[in-house]
């Protein structure tokens, strides 16, 4: 398909997650390779002031960090209009987790707030999101998620015992507690019948189990779904906590175990009811361990059950998640956008900096002057961005450390193939 104007659109993220990685990259890189538009995707750390200049639209996707708000400076000083997505609800997140700690502080709330009120248009993924970020923006859109059905494969073999898994993108998790008192009730009367696989977090409590298996991280989002896929599981546990925080989440585990034909056990919250029908396409449990038990023991001593679900789910995931709508809606959200790019670049609105200290004006000023060249060296940025590692290894461990450095050099070689992969896309472009 021919179009007059390709429009050059620039995301700038935190990192390369689960998140960013579903939300953007993916609906991106495919409008690049059909022609529709030009992609850069690129790191906070890494972008430029050319390379801003040069987008027709920018896309953050969870950004946050005051350290580079000189690039949402520089885009609202050019008028460069941008579309800002969001996963997670950063306002309700529990102060007293680690995670709370950081995305609540009041610099970062402040910063996140002025992303979602200078944007073209916010996307969000829930209701309970939807309404928090309305008040601070009317240009919304509620979307649906999916799943790139190109990495779901066949399970390898046939297994014999019935396997349970609980995956996630975070080293600890305190969603574990939820279902570890299940867990351990299921393996003490099943023994041997039964697998229970962690994937990405190690949970305190089950070491003494032998069929506890536990899987590390996999930071390549494609690579971790090709082999969750084709790992067979039969059981996939999905627990949330009862917060505003957790309501506001995304269907994903959804979309993965029924897209992988997993029977899932789902908490009993709009995030999963609106989707799921309880007994057809999963099972719906209250938060406490008496009826979580229940459900993954119904699951076992009911094959027919369990196949039904997997059965169901897949057949829902693939008519409610198809990879395609959701580029449709991101294309016409970009052209959305740039139609309306007088009116939505309001010159009324203006950046704040009341909420920061002194010391975080200086780090973002640094941050800001450090090189705008566009000649800023890989090796350099990896060089500042370990530099505290050994400090941080004497806080968390050598887990956790080790995990961080694997992901931010994951984040730098990501930067690297997607830069190989766009080029060789409108190569090919080029030559229609």
């Amino acid at each position: 398909m021919k179009v007059r104007f390709r429009p050059r659109v620039l995301a700038i993220l935190p990192g390369f997650m689960p998140s960013t990685i579903i939300c953007a990259v993916k609906p991106l890189m495919r409008l690049h390779k059909t022609g529709l538009l030009d992609a850069v995707i690129t790191l906070e750390s890494l972008v430029t002031k050319q390379t801003i200049e040069s987008a027709d639209l920018i896309v953050f996707c969870r950004n946050t960090e005051p350290r580079y708000s000189h690039i949402i400076r520089l885009v609202h000083a050019q008028r460069i209009p941008y579309v800002y997505d969001l996963d997670d609800n950063f306002f309700e997140l529990p102060i007293e987790s680690e995670l709370g700690g950081y995305h609540r502080s009041p610099e970062r709330i402040s910063m996140l707030t002025q992303y979602l009120q200078l944007a073209g248009l916010v996307r969000v993924y829930s209701e309970p999101l939807f309404e928090r970020v309305y008040a601070l923006n009317p240009r919304i859109e509620q979307v649906t998620g999916t799943v790139d059905w190109s990495l779901i494969l066949n399970p390898t073999e046939n297994m014999k015992k019935i396997r349970i898994v609980y995956s996630t993108a975070r080293v600890y998790d305190d969603m574990t507690e939820i279902i570890l008192p299940a867990l351990s009730r299921v393996l003490q009367t099943y023994g041997a019948k039964v697998e229970v696989h962690f994937w990405g977090t190690r949970p305190a409590g089950l070491s003494s189990f032998s069929n506890v298996h536990l899987h590390s991280l996999i930071s390549d989002y494609d690579r971790f779904l090709r082999r969750f896929s084709q790992a067979g599981f039969d059981i996939g546990l999905a627990p949330l906590n009862n917060d505003l925080f957790s309501r506001s989440k995304t269907n994903n585990k959804f979309r993965e175990y029924g897209a992988c034909r997993v029977a899932g056990i789902y908490s009993d919250m709009d995030v999963y009811s609106n989707c799921v029908t309880d007994t057809e396409t999963g099972l719906l449990v209250s938060n406490n361990s008496g009826a979580w038990y229940r459900a993954i023991v119904r699951l076992i001593q009911e094959p027919d059950l369990r196949e039904k679900i997997k059965s169901r789910a897949h057949d829902y995931a693939s008519e409610h998640y198809p990879q395609g709508a959701f580029e449709v809606v991101w294309w016409n959200h970009i052209q959305k956008v740039l139609s309306e790019r007088e009116r939505v670049l309001s010159p009324t609105l203006a950046l704040s900096e009341d909420s920061f200290s002194p010391g975080q004006r200086v780090e973002m000023e640094k941050a800001a002057s450090y090189d705008d060249s566009g000649k800023k060296s890989i090796l350099i940025l990896i060089g500042i961005k370990f530099s505290g590692v050994f400090r941080h290894f004497l806080r968390y461990g050598l887990h956790v450390t080790f995990w961080l450095v694997r992901r931010s050099l994951y984040n730098y070689w990501m930067v690297l193939k997607l830069r190989m992969l766009t080029s060789s896309a409108a190569k090919v472009f080029r030559r229609r």
